[in-house]
């Protein structure tokens, strides 16, 4: 039984009735780029077209940006990205009126691309081919359009609920193998979509109690896809966002007759939208921080002046539950790994209070990391917040109800990431969810400790201030570290350090998890990570490393650590490590090279400090250096090399 059904058109995308939110997602400032480009700064007209794509939802306003990006393309030439990704675009459905949009969705989320785009409904056959097009462009991410229409089977009328399930395990084997073989071809990451609901239903409200009905199956296919997709398959959640947005607004048949298109124009923006934030967190553009303002941002009212009592949070109010459901919220994302903090013009006596005293609160003290309550500008508060943490400016999410502080964090710092709320609290979880900064394609076990992690280091600051000496502050840590190969149970780790650490980087080269998969597996690489411990915490696994063995030489392609170990000896019980291992494979010397980023200064003198002597500097500004292995002598550390802890 086939179903090929197509859903009628809606109005306009959902919203909050014309606030502040919608304004700026349906209306870009288009004279603002094009006085720009006719002023002849390029440079500034892209990255207005840029900051516009990040907001803009609405078809028309989306693909005006995208002809502006395509005129500037060749005038702007100084504005590479930090990675051009390689995408290769294959569709059960028509992919043509999605290319464009993606490749500028992907260039708001920070990332360049090149992409290859299949033939209408030739999906299986590039996939399955090892000589197909798609393969010979060797993708690093394939994204898979694909709509009902394309389900190879359904079950019959009348099947029982194991009837059907055993329908629902060989749809989800065809789609998953066809991954398979492409991911063996390619070893590219796989962004496979999920399947939306049918609008229609013959069998009315009785189908809910039939296993057989359409859009029972799909249901239970979505849920067996989620279950069985391997590391490698990401699942772009169609289901969801049709829920989101309106099953009836998602798909318009008419296009779908007669272009095969497989997303209304209304939703053609979110669909592309939420596909490059799976690349982009594939690559390490995910946000690390949520920053929140405190009045009127995570209660109702201004505690300095209403004091305790008068402030709206929990139930039995309106308002106050809508903050409560908001704080609900921003705990889920601390849960799964993002740091908070808090960045309010206020009394910090007033402001500790609701979280030290008041009983509805969600949030406490201490689930932030940092808290600043004082009357200086924001902008300010924002980098002393990013330099306490050890991270980007641009790894913060600032989220506050006054649109005065928006837009002078946004002036001052527009590399923080500015969530636009509206003037109504029940918006707020969706707002930010909607902006998507904290995309992730997999969780680990560092994620959900992240939050503890931080303030375990607090603990070894103030025991650093304190100590007389530093060798003494080392000892003291009573410091335990385990250094292994690449294993499969730490790859999502080693993914996600790999493209997120920038400070502690010396080639800030990023690598997929199917790439580093590969690594793992290849004889000729010497693949290392790092997990550590001292008496305050485990500081989980903080140092990747890995090397291309060729003759007698090991080539260092990737040293990085997080920068919460560092000057602790990490680095120097590792090169001993890799020294070590170096000899075991009979090299005698090895190299290293530092590409010089705008982040990365500090490790600038890294392999002088461990003893390498400086070979040459290329013409980008990288430096090759080198290690006789023979005779190098082990550095003295202050840190327990154990089989594991």
């Amino acid at each position: 039984m086939e179903s090929n059904e197509g859903f009628s058109s809606g109005s306009r995308l959902g919203g909050s009735d014309g606030k502040g939110a919608d304004v700026m997602s349906e209306r870009p400032n288009i004279e603002v780029v094009k006085a720009l480009f006719k002023a002849g700064h390029y440079s500034e007209a892209h990255h207005t077209v840029l900051e516009q794509a990040r907001y803009v939802r609405d078809y028309p306003a989306f693909a005006s940006l995208c002809r502006w990006r395509q005129r500037l393309a060749g005038k702007a030439p100084g504005l590479a990205s930090t990675k051009t990704v390689k995408v290769a675009l294959l569709g059960g459905a028509g992919t043509e009126m999605l290319q464009a949009p993606l490749e500028l969705a992907l260039e708001a989320v920070g990332f360049g691309c090149e992409m290859y785009r299949s033939a209408y409904n030739t999906f299986a056959s590039e996939m399955l081919d090892a000589s197909s097009a798609t393969v010979a462009f060797r993708p690093e991410v394939a994204v898979v359009v694909t709509t009902p229409a394309n389900l190879p089977r359904w079950p019959e009328p009348g099947d029982s609920r194991d009837d059907v399930q055993q329908v629902v395990e060989e749809v989800c084997e065809y789609w998953l193998a066809l991954c398979a073989q492409l991911h063996q071809h390619t070893q590219c990451e796989i962004i496979l979509n999920n399947f939306h609901p049918l609008p229609t239903r013959p069998l009315g409200n009785l189908g809910t109690k039939l296993p057989w009905e359409a859009n029972n199956f799909l249901r239970r296919l979505n849920l067996t896809l989620g279950d069985r997709a391997p590391a490698y398959v990401h699942i772009n959640d169609v289901e969801g966002l049709a829920a989101h947005y309106g099953v009836t607004q998602w798909f318009d048949p008419r296009y779908w007759f007669h272009a095969r298109q497989p997303v209304s124009f209304q939703c053609l923006v979110p669909y592309v939208v939420n596909t490059a934030r799976i690349v982009g967190a594939l690559f390490g553009s995910t946000a690390k921080c949520l920053v929140l303002d405190l009045d009127n941002t995570l209660w109702g009212g201004v505690v300095g002046d209403d004091g305790l009592e008068g402030i709206a949070i929990g139930e039995g109010d309106a308002v106050g539950e809508a903050f409560k459901v908001f704080q609900e919220y921003v705990l889920r994302l601390k849960q799964r790994g993002v740091l908070l903090a808090v960045c309010s013009k206020n009394e910090e006596a007033n402001a500790l209070a609701p979280f030290l005293k008041h009983p509805e609160m969600i949030l406490k003290r201490e689930d932030f990391v940092s808290f600043k309550a004082n009357w200086k500008p924001k902008p300010d508060n924002l980098r002393e917040i990013a330099s306490e943490l050890n991270i980007g400016i641009n790894a913060l999410v600032f989220v506050d109800d006054n649109p005065a502080e928006r837009e002078h964090v946004r002036q001052r710092l527009p590399e923080v990431k500015v969530v636009e709320l509206s003037n109504d609290p029940a918006d707020y979880p969706r707002l930010l969810d909607e902006a998507g900064w904290f995309e992730s394609t997999a969780l680990s076990a560092e994620d959900h400790q992240r939050t503890q992690q931080y303030k375990e280091n607090t603990q070894r600051e103030k025991l650093r201030e304190s100590a007389t000496d530093y060798a003494s502050y080392l000892a003291s840590l009573a410091q335990k570290a385990v250094i292994r190969p690449f294993e499969d149970l730490h790859l999502d780790r080693i993914t996600q350090l790999i493209n997120k650490s920038n400070q502690f980087n010396l080639t800030t080269l990023r690598l997929s998890r199917s790439q580093c998969e590969d690594l793992m597996h290849d004889s000729e690489v010497l693949t290392a990570y790092v997990r550590a411990t001292d008496r305050f915490g485990d500081n989980g696994l903080i140092s990747v490393f890995f090397a291309r063995h060729e003759r007698d030489e090991l080539h260092i392609e990737e040293w990085l650590m997080s920068c919460r170990v560092l000057k602790r000896g990490v680095e120097n019980l590792l090169c001993n490590y890799v020294v070590e291992k170096a000899r075991a494979r009979g090299v005698t010397s090895l190299y290293g090279v530092y590409r010089p980023t705008p982040k990365n200064g500090l490790v600038r003198e890294h392999y002088k400090a461990l003893g390498f002597k400086w070979v040459g500097t290329d013409q980008d500004g990288a430096t090759r250096w080198c290690l006789d292995v023979e005779s190098y002598k082990p550095f003295d550390v202050s840190i327990e090399l154990v089989e594991d802890y």
